[in-house]
């Protein structure tokens, strides 16, 4: 694999026209917007909206930031989107869209740039056969429609997956209590960057843009402080945006878990080599940013007592595989592909063990007889009908 490309900028605040010529500069050391964006194409932009916060939180992609990249792409002739689905648990809503857009410094756009706001809150199922660990992801219909997506990430700290930047980012395109299933579902934070990876492979964004001007150290990624980093970075290469992140704000890169997981997946060789463009990695490297609780002094989490409640919370909301008897073989093919083992034989049927599945759903594509069924709890499909609001909306 040939070693992949970073650039990293100084970018001291969040001046407009700072941000503006510093983020150009960054993408023009990876070879210019046309490499990534065409005059025409439909680009979806996709910030970081964990939630309705306002910027000097340091919690959603500050609005320059966005302004700066959507700038660039209206320049070049691109018709540009902008949409996220906020944070996990949140009701994925058009009301609630628009007090996040307000909230986090993006309603001017519209105006501004001709930006559209996405409000549309339809998705669908987009099937992941190469997929390691999730065969099938709900995805929101802007980022599917689009021609090209721009993930533009915010440096922060992650109570689960230690950092969050570009590879994490992504998970926005997933709707409202699915993302919240994921969390659920996933506790160890190896499995959870793995299923992040396989969405990346599956979305294939072309540019990452990190706003690393100011960061968040501690419990991020919404309860942590802000730290100046004064940086953007680039690249067409999750995973290699994300190396030197980690790096910049003196982690081992190998020790997170994305990095991790991007690795397991031939995403970055395992030397996790980059060829950094634009300032030294070490002017720009900051001192004792302070990690996230979870991880202090050696830990390593399982998830944390708030993501184990969560997932008593959305375990009967997730779609859980139902063997049909009558249509089951007993051919085994399930219980081999299975990642957890949650599948066994019981009296010449195939059999799930609810508390050991994953919701990977490989039993599903694996089965030649079409005999398992995904399937919520009636309790899964009240809380759909709640926390979507999607009335007349077919529920499984």
């Amino acid at each position: 694999m040939a070693v992949q490309t970073v650039a990293l900028v100084r970018c001291e605040d969040y001046s407009r026209e700072l941000v503006y010529s510093r983020v150009k500069e960054a993408i023009d050391l990876l070879g210019g917007l046309d490499r990534f964006a065409k005059k025409g194409q439909r680009v979806l932009v996709k910030p970081n909206i964990l939630r309705a916060s306002p910027p000097d939180e340091a919690v959603c992609t500050h609005p320059n930031v966005i302004w700066a990249v959507c700038r660039l792409l209206r320049e070049n002739g691109c018709e540009v989107v902008l949409a996220e689905s906020p944070g996990a648990g949140a009701v994925y809503g058009p009301n609630q869209l628009r007090k996040a857009y307000e909230t986090a410094g993006y309603s001017s756009l519209s105006e501004e740039l001709g930006v559209v706001l996405n409000e549309n809150v339809s998705y669908r199922e987009v099937a992941n056969p190469d997929g390691r660990l999730v065969k099938r992801f709900l995805i929101i219909e802007p980022a599917i429609e689009a021609d090209v997506l721009i993930v533009v990430s915010k440096l922060k700290t992650h109570l689960l997956t230690k950092m969050t930047a570009a590879t994490k980012n992504l998970f926005g395109v997933v709707p409202g209590m699915e993302k919240a299933s994921f969390h659920g579902r996933l506790q160890d934070p190896m499995d959870f960057s793995r299923m992040l990876v396989d969405l990346n492979e599956l979305m294939r964004p072309s540019l990452q843009i990190i706003d690393a001007i100011v960061g968040m150290e501690g419990d991020g990624p919404g309860s942590g402080d802000p730290r100046k980093l004064g940086a953007i970075i680039a690249s067409p290469s999750y995973a290699a945006a994300d190396v030197v992140a980690a790096r910049m704000i003196g982690l081992d890169a190998a020790s997170v878990p994305t990095i991790g997981a991007a690795v397991e997946r031939g995403a970055i060789d395992g030397d996790l080599q980059v060829e950094v463009r634009g300032e030294a990695l070490q002017d720009l490297t900051v001192q004792d940013f302070r990690l996230p609780s979870t991880y202090a002094r050696g830990r390593n989490p399982s998830g944390g007592a708030v993501v184990r409640r969560m997932a008593k919370l959305v375990r009967s909301y997730t779609l859980r595989p139902y063997i049909d008897p009558d249509r089951c073989n007993g051919c085994g093919r399930c219980e081999r592909s299975c990642p957890t083992k949650a599948i066994r034989q019981v009296r010449g049927r195939m059999k799930v063990r609810v508390r050991d599945c994953i919701r990977c759903y490989t039993c599903h594509e694996m089965c030649a007889n079409g005999a398992i069924d995904l399937e919520r709890s009636m309790a899964g499909k009240i809380m759909v009908r709640v926390m979507e609001r999607r009335p007349g909306r077919d529920v499984k």
